[in-house]
C-alpha cells in the first residue's frame, strides 16, 4: 500500500487542478434557477436516513454496559480512546453481501423517493475507499462500500444523498480547535489525562476534510444532496471552511442540494424563521421535532429516528408504531415540509425487522394513498381537527385522522361554483355528498373505504378559507 502522505500529495494536485475549473456559485444563482434545481427535492416529500458504521457493531453496549438515546455517539459516550476503539470494533466489522441492495429495496419499498446514508460519522470511519486515511472499510473489509451503497440506490431510480460529519474523533488534528467541539477524551474517564493538543493543527484537518469531501464528490458520479453535521455558535460557517466547502461541491455536482448545517443557522425554527439564508444551504433541518405551524417561505426537512437512537441499539425497543410514523409523514407533508426517516442497521448491514415491518406498512399506504402526499403543496387553508390537508393545483387532498361517528368532515372553505369530492381508495371515483354550511364545505364520507391509519378524501373545489371564530 502507498503511503498515506503520498496519497494526500496526489489529492493535493487533484484539488489545485478542480480549484482552477470554473465555478457556479449560490451568489449566481437566480431564483427561478434554484426553484428549477429544488424541484424535484419539493416533490419528492420522503427519503430515507441511514446510521450505520464501526458504532453499529457495539450494538449501544461497552464494556458490559447499555448506552441510551444516539449510540451512534457511543466513542464518545464512554471516553474511548479511537487505539482501543477499533482495536474492539474492528475485529466485528464484517458487511454481509448484498446489504445495500436489501437497504435501497426498502427504500423503494416504503415509497421513499431518495436516500442518504452516513459516509463519515464523528467517529471518523469512512465507508468510501479514501486515499486519505486507512481508517476506512476499503482498509478493513476490502470493499468499497459507498460505492455499493450508490450503485444499490441509483439501480432503484431514486436520488441519493451523503452525510458528512465536521466532527472527526479519529483525525489526530481535530482536537486542536478548542473545548467547544465533543471529543472522547475529554470524556470523565479520561479527565486526569491532558489532552493531545500540543502540536496539532486544526488546519491539517479541516485540509483532510476537503480532501474526503473531493473523493466523494468526485468518484462516484454526481451527487444529489450533501447532508452536512454538525455545528454550534462557536464551531460553524468560517470555522469549516463553509463556503469554500460548498462551492468546492458544487463544481463538479451543480445541480446537488446541500443542508445547512455547515452554519449554526440549522437551528433555524418557527420563530426566526428571517435568519434562513439559501446561501448557507439550500434547507434546514428540524431533528425529531415538527415544527407546529411549518416554516413558510423556508425549504425544511425533518429528519427523525424510529425509536430513540440513529445507530443500531440491540436493546433500544421503544419503537414508534406504524400509524405513528405514518400520520408523523402526513402532518409533515401538510405542513410543506420533507420526512427523513431514518434507519439504523444491524452491525452486518441487514434490516432490524422492527423497522422492516414498520417501513413496509408504511409502503403500503403510501402506494395506496401516495398521490395525496407527493407533489403537494401546504395546507392552503387553516387546521382541522379531524386530520390534515394537502394541494395540488385546485386539489384538496383531505386525510383524516379521527373518523366522526356521523361519517362527515367539515373544510373550512366556501366554494365558488360546483365542489367534487369522492374517497380516493373507490375504484368506481363516486361523488360524495357536499353541503356548503357557515363552517364550510360538509362532506359526507363512505365508511366502505375507511383506513385505520388515515382515510383520504379528493376534493375538487375553488374557493376562500373560512377564519376560525374569534
Amino acid at each position: 500500500m502507498r503511503s498515506i502522505f503520498h496519497k494526500i500529495a496526489v489529492l493535493t494536485l487533484a484539488l489545485a487542478a478542480t480549484a482552477a475549473s470554473s465555478t457556479v456559485t449560490l451568489a449566481d444563482e437566480t431564483p427561478q434557477q434554484r426553484d428549477e434545481r429544488m424541484a424535484w427535492w419539493r416533490e419528492a416529500r420522503l427519503g430515507m436516513f441511514v446510521h450505520w458504521g464501526l458504532y453499529s457493531q457495539a450494538a449501544g453496549v461497552w464494556d458490559g454496559k447499555k448506552y441510551y438515546g444516539g449510540v451512534e455517539w457511543i466513542q464518545n459516550s464512554a471516553g474511548v480512546p479511537t487505539a482501543e476503539y477499533e482495536a474492539v470494533l474492528r475485529p466485528r466489522f464484517h458487511p454481509k453481501e448484498g446489504f445495500a441492495d436489501e437497504w435501497a429495496q426498502l427504500a423503494k419499498d416504503m415509497g421513499a423517493k431518495y436516500v442518504v446514508f452516513t459516509s463519515k460519522h464523528h467517529e471518523g470511519f469512512a465507508l468510501h475507499d479514501s486515499a486519505l486515511t486507512d481508517y476506512d472499510a476499503k482498509d478493513f473489509c476490502g470493499r468499497d462500500l459507498a460505492k455499493e451503497i450508490i450503485n444499490a440506490v441509483r439501480k432503484q431510480d431514486l436520488k441519493v444523498g451523503i452525510y458528512h460529519s465536521m466532527i472527526d474523533w479519529h483525525h489526530p488534528d481535530y482536537i486542536a480547535f478548542d473545548n467547544t467541539l465533543p471529543h472522547p477524551l475529554k470524556h470523565q474517564r479520561n479527565k486526569d489525562k491532558p489532552l493531545p493538543v500540543e502540536g496539532h493543527d486544526f488546519n491539517k484537518y479541516l485540509d483532510y476534510l476537503s480532501g474526503q469531501v473531493e473523493e466523494l464528490t468526485t468518484h462516484y458520479g454526481p451527487l444529489d444532496i450533501m447532508w452536512w453535521d454538525f455545528s454550534h455558535p462557536s464551531a460553524e460557517g468560517h470555522h469549516w471552511r463553509a463556503k469554500s466547502l460548498m462551492e468546492q461541491v458544487r463544481k463538479s455536482n451543480p445541480k446537488i442540494i446541500q443542508n445547512n448545517r455547515l452554519y449554526n443557522s440549522g437551528n433555524v425554527s418557527g420563530d426566526n424563521l428571517s435568519i434562513f439564508n439559501p446561501a448557507k444551504g439550500d434547507f434546514t433541518t428540524p431533528e425529531q421535532y415538527i415544527p407546529e405551524t411549518g416554516m413558510p417561505g423556508v425549504d425544511w426537512e425533518v429528519c427523525m429516528t424510529l425509536n430513540g437512537t440513529w445507530g443500531y441499539s440491540g436493546h433500544d425497543l421503544n419503537w414508534k408504531s406504524s400509524e405513528t410514523i405514518i400520520r408523523n409523514t402526513i402532518d409533515i407533508i401538510s405542513k410543506g415540509g420533507n420526512y427523513l426517516l431514518n434507519v439504523g442497521p444491524c452491525p452486518d448491514g441487514s434490516i432490524p425487522e422492527a423497522t422492516y415491518i414498520r417501513f413496509h406498512e408504511l409502503g403500503a399506504w403510501m402506494k395506496k394513498y401516495g398521490t395525496a402526499l407527493y407533489g403537494t403543496t401546504a395546507n392552503p387553508l387553516r387546521g382541522v381537527d379531524w386530520g390534515r390537508i394537502t394541494a395540488k393545483g385546485d386539489t384538496l387532498y383531505l386525510m383524516v385522522f379521527n373518523w366522526p361517528e356521523n361519517n362527515t368532515i367539515t373544510v373550512p372553505m366556501t366554494v365558488e361554483g360546483t365542489a367534487n369530492a369522492w374517497m380516493m381508495a373507490d375504484p368506481k371515483v363516486a361523488s360524495l355528498k357536499t353541503e356548503a354550511t357557515e363552517e364550510g364545505l360538509r362532506i359526507t364520507m363512505n365508511t366502505e373505504y375507511q383506513n385505520p391509519y388515515a382515510s383520504v378524501v379528493v376534493l375538487q373545489a375553488k374557493g376562500k378559507v373560512i377564519e376560525a371564530k374569534k
